[in-house]
């Protein structure tokens, strides 16, 4: 990755995924051999399956922009690698490198914990070698490269956790004021202990029970003590951070043979096995036995041909076979089939006491067979060829269990004035943050979701047992391409690339598809919405039959044929100046299909093959809900979770007798929109490279893309507008007004919206029952509360059959645009380096990639479907500016150098040979979005913050607070208040911030021994990675960018900085030969 990232034009975002020239992060394509090596079950921008020792590599391309005919997959970054060969001499290398805990610093973040969490542990052997050499001189050569990695490390989480004031039976909550004067919003146990109060929870529970003797179990037994004041809520929650171990054992083995068959044939084969068994996320808590280990048994062979015919025309074949195996089971949870949510709400209060069952696991081959033809005629280099991929995914996934969500939940996510204490301060922090914690004290249970899997033939499958699906497609590429010698100077590139990809189908049978597509069912529901229809029948229900090859049924979505990408360039070289040159080109290029969507996301919701019942306890009424819903027992003890529903094909998931139930229900629904098409991208750009003298060449490019169709994933369910025919009012209207007056007074005049629609005191009834949401502005969470409760008529702003409705679909849109400098020094004086300056601004409307789950995160949707450019803003992964470098220079010390040239050889032992190297690079901040836990537009869509335009507000310094959190802005409560929650419809913009800028630099200190000269030599290498050891902070997690958290804009955690968020050192061995 890190040499990747190195290419200007590269956004590395949070130093993990890689976004170049504007490209989604999961549109780059590395390839080996010609072999197609991307991990495309998840989408990763820079994982590869079965790697590649960097002692087997011979050769690294990488394309950023200007792709040619012959480039594809993806409209990304284009990386091709090349295997070592043996040759007619033996060649090779011994290695270790070695890391331990004496030369790895602590993390910024342990070091300010009190108490201070311990260095992790640490202790990293990488260690191999590699030979290559003749088998038969001129004939037949031999390479082989072995790879070998033993790391003994720890890892750091963080998790909210009750306080100490909750273990001991005692809800919190902000007061009104302290000694008379008015407590803040951000008034917590740690800063401000005056303005913290403790409820009577016994006399305010409906049942009079108080502090549930069974959650203080679980809370004062499971859960560690907070060791982060200042993070969390501060009134109930802190965090607890804490070191787990996190082992890595990896090996690889790369062989490669090559045979001459003739002077003018060549015929070679190259496998690789990866075996890899590490910790790939942290447990619940420090002690709990190994939970998440990961197991990677992947292996890929090609072998190919190629041929040089005559003295025009070269051919190369490859045929091989990428296979991706990889394992993630989860091994401890003592909860069985349960995954509790503790809280419930807008908000996570606390993290769950044990990890989810869950588990997933596939196995990926990716056949390819490529053809490459290149023949010259005269001035014209003509080139044909193209590739096939026969892909194959098999995978299981456990998700076939039960959610269960504590305290809030269900019909109840907010409390009312009589269940809080009445010197509460009035707002939307104080109250959900007590509302949370008060509900999850009594042990209410909320809410069931329990998911089911299905036989072909409609059987349930017993849980836990997880789904397997077998899902296969085809790719094909064809190219033509033409490199025309116009003159000596001008040179012009043409050509086109088709691709034709067949649409996804599981082998067994094991698919559904739905009978709309998102615009039809959506014109529809605009169209009911505008004409003020209301009730059971007013929207269309969405019904789901058998679909695909294997069932002789209709596709996901319809092939694309005509999938032409045409390309030009040229380069010109001016007679007057030999050393300019230059350069551009346009074209078009297209997405790689969207498997890792169908397979791990949409295949979730076939219905006919999974499926899932939910019980919602509660009420809008709060006080009823508290007083009749279940509450949980010893060892977390629930009630028996609701039956799995029969399946009929065809079925209309959460319809009964014709009315509509998912809304009422909170359900989901993920589809591929029939009439998705391939997204594609323009891209153009333009150039100069010129030579100066001593060695340094400068290249100034400008990049363009314009992304069009792009994939999006829009909600079908989103709120819409709706009339009441008797006053002209209209929701959105009404809305509005009692959201204006709830933040401007604490009181609401009756709505006549609401007054017609609900009936008599209907507005006083939702601020009664929903002042929190009004404040935040929840419009969509009201409207689900009161569709579950009876209390508006059905199909009223969101339609009764899924709460959230997810079509993928080609709404998304973008625009980039970069301007690229390089400066290159080649080897002279034993110096050579390059500096890259990168200033870049990507716009569009959602960023997420294929397999990104925007109802799990609330974030990721197109904002608004009646309003498509409603959140066209800076890219989630834009970055303006970024400077990368790397140098490399040879001391001028011992023989053949400019000091001591003529030393002995005992003191060139000394003082020669010495090489320092480096790669040093500056980024600035990254987008940042804001949140309000208000949903608007949709159940899931966490709305962004309305900004006031005050950036004096929002200025940034990373500085410690007096709680000791480190925070974003210069002044975090003026910040806060330079933004307010939406209104209504109306919601702010997207990543109107920017995050913490980074910078860093990694550093080599490299001795030659010549042990033999021309012949054997031991090199020593000391490397420092962040050398500095400077932190690079990630921007603030979703739940500090909430502008209603007392925590907004506060830094918990680091991001990686070429691999590292603190300073590595490491000391190598080279044997070469």
């Amino acid at each position: 990755m890190v040499l990747f990232s190195q290419q200007p034009g590269v956004s590395s975002v949070n130093g993990t995924t890689l976004s170049i020239a504007g490209a989604r992060s999961d549109q780059n394509t590395m390839t080996i051999d010609g072999l197609d090596v991307n991990d495309i079950a998840a989408g990763s921008s820079t994982s590869m399956v079965g790697n590649a020792p960097v002692d087997s590599i011979q050769e690294f391309r990488g394309t950023v922009a200007g792709l040619l005919a012959g480039s594809g997959t993806g409209g990304g970054g284009q990386f091709q690698l090349i295997t070592r060969s043996g040759t007619n001499k033996f060649h090779g290398n011994i290695n270790e490198y070695h890391r331990d805990a004496s030369t790895v610093a602590n993390d910024w973040f342990n070091n300010n914990t009190n108490p201070k969490v311990p260095r992790p542990n640490y202790i990293r052997n990488q260690f191999g070698g590699s030979i290559g050499g003749p088998v038969l001189k001129d004939r037949l050569f031999f390479f082989f490269d072995y790879y070998g990695s033993r790391i003994v490390q720890s890892g750091t989480q963080n998790r909210l956790v009750p306080l100490d004031s909750y273990r001991a039976g005692n809800v919190s909550y902000i007061k009104a004021s302290a000694n008379g004067t008015a407590c803040a919003a951000t008034s917590r146990q740690d800063t401000t202990p005056q303005c913290i109060g403790v409820a009577n929870i016994k006399s305010l529970d409906p049942q009079g029970q108080g502090f549930s003797a069974n959650m203080l179990s679980v809370f004062n037994n499971r859960y560690p003590r907070a060791n982060l004041l200042g993070q969390g809520d501060g009134i109930n929650s802190g965090v607890y951070r804490f070191t787990y171990p996190a082992p890595d054992s990896h090996n690889i083995y790369v062989a490669k043979v090559d045979f001459n068959l003739t002077q003018s044939q060549r015929i070679w084969a190259r496998a690789t096995v990866s075996r890899e068994d590490r910790v790939y996320a942290a447990p619940q808590f420090a002690n709990d036995p190994l939970t998440f280990p990961f197991q990677d048994r992947s292996y890929a062979y090609v072998i190919g041909h190629n041929w040089i015919i005559g003295s025009n025309k070269v051919n190369s074949f490859e045929y091989g076979d990428n296979i991706g195996v990889y394992n993630f089971p989860t091994l401890y949870n003592p909860t069985g089939l349960n995954s509790f949510t503790f809280g419930g709400g807008s908000t996570t209060f606390l993290n769950g006491a044990y990890a989810a069952p869950g588990s997933q696991r596939r196995r990926v081959p990716i056949p390819v067979v490529r053809d490459d033809f290149n023949w010259t005629i005269g001035r014209h280099n003509l080139s044909f060829g193209g590739t096939f991929k026969f892909i194959k995914t098999n995978s299981l996934l456990v998700n076939d269990y039960n959610f269960v969500s504590l305290g809030l939940g269900g019909n109840t996510n907010t409390l009312n004035a009589s269940l809080r204490p009445s010197d509460i301060r009035a707002g939307t922090t104080a109250s959900t943050t007590y509302d949370s914690a008060f509900a999850l004290a009594l042990g209410r249970v909320g809410l069931f979701n329990s998911n089911y899997n299905y036989t072909p033939s409609g059987s349930v499958i017993t849980q836990g047992s997880g789904a397997v699906r077998r899902y296969r497609y085809y790719q094909t590429e064809l190219y033509f391409g033409d490199i025309w010698k116009v003159t000596p100077h001008l040179t012009i590139d043409y050509g086109v690339r088709w691709q034709y990809y067949t649409v996804p189908y599981e082998a067994n049978g094991l698919e559904a598809v739905q009978n709309t597509n998102f615009d039809s069912y959506f014109a529809a529901r605009a169209a009911q919405s505008r004409s003020g229809v209301s009730g059971d029948g007013a929207v269309p229900f969405i019904t789901y039959q058998l679909g695909g090859k294997a069932n002789n049924g209709p596709d996901l979505y319809s092939p694309n044929y005509k999938d032409f990408a045409p390309r030009f360039a040229f380069s010109y070289n001016p007679a007057s100046d030999p050393k300019t040159v230059f350069n551009g080109s346009v074209g078009i290029v297209f997405d790689r299909t969207v498997i890792n969507a169908v397979n791990f996301v949409q295949d979730q919701s076939s219905y006919l093959f999974q499926n899932s019942a939910s019980r919602l306890y509660g009420s809008a009424n709060a006080n009823s809900a508290l007083l009749n819903d279940p509450r949980v027992g010893t060892n977390l003890s629930i009630p028996a979770p609701p039956a799995a529903p029969a399946i009929t094909k065809p079925f209309t998931p959460y319809v009964t007798n014709g009315i509509g139930n998912g809304l009422a229900g909170g359900q989901f629904n993920t589809i591929i929109d029939p009439k998705l098409k391939d997204p594609y991208s323009l891209m153009y750009n333009f150039g100069i490279q010129h030579e100066f003298s001593s060695s340094f060449v400068m290249r100034l490019n400008y990049v363009g893309r314009q992304g069009r169709r792009l994939l999006a994933q829009a909600d079908a369910s989103q709120l819409i507008d709706f009339p009441d025919s008797r006053s002209g009012q209209t929701l959105n209207q009404a809305f509005s007004n009692i959201v204006t007056q709830s933040r401007a007074s604490n009181t609401v005049t009756n709505q006549p919206f609401f007054e017609n629609q609900i009936g008599t005191g209907g507005t006083q009834f939702i601020y009664k029952n929903f002042a929190s949401l009004v404040q935040a502005g929840d419009f969509a969470d009201i409207m689900q509360a009161l569709a579950a409760n009876g209390y508006i008529a059905p199909n009223i702003g969101m339609p009764t059959q899924f709460a959230g409705n997810t079509f993928m679909t080609n709404k998304g849109f973008s625009s980039y645009n970069g301007f690229l400098a390089t400066v290159s020094k080649n080897s002279a004086k034993g110096a050579r380096f390059d500096v890259n300056y990168t200033w870049s601004h990507s716009i569009d409307n959602v960023s997420a990639v294929a397999n990104f789950i925007p109802s799990s995160q609330g974030f990721g949707y197109v904002c608004d479907v009646t309003q498509p450019r409603a959140c066209r803003a800076n890219s989630d992964f834009d970055i303006n500016h970024v400077i990368s470098a790397d140098f490399i220079y040879d001391l001028p010390f011992g023989r053949g150098r400019a000091f001591g040239a003529n030393t002995p050889l005992w003191l060139d032992e000394l003082i020669g040979g010495w090489t320092l190297s480096g790669l040093p690079g500056w980024r600035s901040g990254q987008a940042l979005n804001t949140r309000t836990n208000a949903f608007v537009a949709g159940y899931a869509n966490n709305s962004p913050a309305i900004f006031n335009g005050d950036t004096g507000a929002i200025r940034k310094r990373i500085h410690k607070a007096g709680n000791g959190a480190v925070t974003l802005f210069d002044d975090p409560t003026k910040a806060s208040t330079a933004f307010s929650g939406p209104i209504g419809l109306h919601i702010g913009n997207r990543n109107v911030l920017r995050g913490p800028s980074a910078w860093g630099m990694d550093a080599g200190l490299a001795k030659t021994f010549k042990l033999i000269p021309e012949k054997v030599n031991l090199k020593f290498r000391a490397d420092a990675y962040n050398v500095f050891n400077h932190p690079v902070f990630s921007a603030p997690t979703i739940t500090n960018q909430n502008i209603f958290a007392s925590t907004f804009g506060t830094l918990t955690t680091m991001q990686m900085w070429n691999g590292t968020s603190y300073r590595v050192a490491q000391f190598a061995l080279r044997l070469e030969f």
